[in-house]
């Protein structure tokens, strides 16, 4: 096969009436992109004889949309650019995620929020960091969590990372800093399930009234199985014997033996959280509580937040 510039004069001899208008802008552009100069070059021996004509316009599309990746909003597929690819002897434009866009996707795979707010699906480890502010000790261990995590993930390591029991006053961000952690772990290919606790009870009694029993293992198994669990805003609801001996302990249970991370999020310090495991619409059952104790001590060191009520002053 003829040289790019070689193969443009020929065609252009052949077909002089295409000399004006659109098609000549073509050719020209095509003609003056060095990508796909070199493209032509490295694939010479294999690309067809009528290999410019045929895809002439795949050629063009690639120097136009090329052009646009500056203007994303005006571009064909924002979030991916065109790349040249060669299919049986001839060129054809194809599309590949942008940065941006691999870790959008890397997330998406990644992560499961299960009635969690908008601003907190949203949030940004980075920004959180930058923001600075007085909140203890909580926004430097949850770094060191994620570096942890990270580190163990690149390594393929079994070793077991603890996760954090980030209790507080309402609202001094600890649902948000747990959500940025998520985010930030799911771009990186470290699988995320946060739930926040009392909808997911309330999502297991609705499966089980509708007889729905795939849907009740669907959640269960989620919050059993996933690399990584965050279980947000732990206190909340009105505890029964069934909510915590069938499905707290069970997940938990699950996840010491396995040595899986889990996070909480909670208003309960552990003094206070011990006497809410206590105490189901059952009666009393301290002894319950104590050994459902010791799974959140194995699996996550408790960490208190500090500082302003947040929410009080959006």
């Amino acid at each position: 096969m003829k040289d790019l510039g070689t193969v443009l004069k020929d065609f252009q001899e052949k077909h002089p009436e295409m000399s004006n208008g659109q098609l000549a802008q073509a050719l020209e552009a095509i003609q003056a992109d060095a990508d796909i100069r070199n493209f032509w070059q490295e694939n010479q021996s294999q690309l067809q004889p009528d290999a410019l004509t045929v895809s002439m316009m795949d050629l063009y599309e690639f120097v136009v949309q090329k052009n646009k990746q500056n203007d994303p909003k005006s571009a064909l597929y924002p979030g991916y650019f065109p790349v040249l690819t060669l299919e049986k002897g001839y060129p054809h434009v194809a599309y590949q995620a942008d940065e941006a866009t691999q870790k959008a996707l890397l997330q998406k795979k990644h992560l499961q929020f299960i009635s969690v707010p908008k601003d907190v699906r949203q949030a940004d480890l980075k920004a959180v960091i930058a923001a600075g502010g007085d909140r203890g000790p909580a926004v430097p261990r949850t770094v060191q969590l994620f570096d942890a995590l990270a580190s163990k993930h690149e390594n393929q390591s079994d070793n077991f990372v603890s996760g954090l029991y980030l209790y507080g006053d309402f609202g001094v961000g600890k649902t948000y800093l747990m959500g940025a952690l998520a985010n930030a772990l799911s771009a990186n290919g470290i699988s995320v399930a946060m739930i926040h606790w009392t909808s997911m009870i309330e999502q297991l009694k609705a499966s089980f009234n509708r007889n729905s029993d795939d849907q009740s293992d669907d959640i269960l198994n989620q919050a059993k199985n996933v690399e990584v669990l965050i279980l947000d805003d732990m206190g909340t609801d009105n505890l029964s014997a069934w909510s915590r001996d069938s499905v707290l302990s069970v997940i938990l249970e699950y996840r010491m033996q396995n040595e899986l991370t889990t996070c909480f999020t909670s208003n309960f310090d552990l003094n206070s959280l011990e006497e809410y495991l206590g105490q189901t619409k059952e009666g009393k059952e301290p002894g319950k509580a104590a050994r459902l104790m010791q799974r959140f001590l194995f699996l996550a060191q408790p960490v208190a937040m500090v500082g302003k009520n947040l929410r009080l002053q959006r």
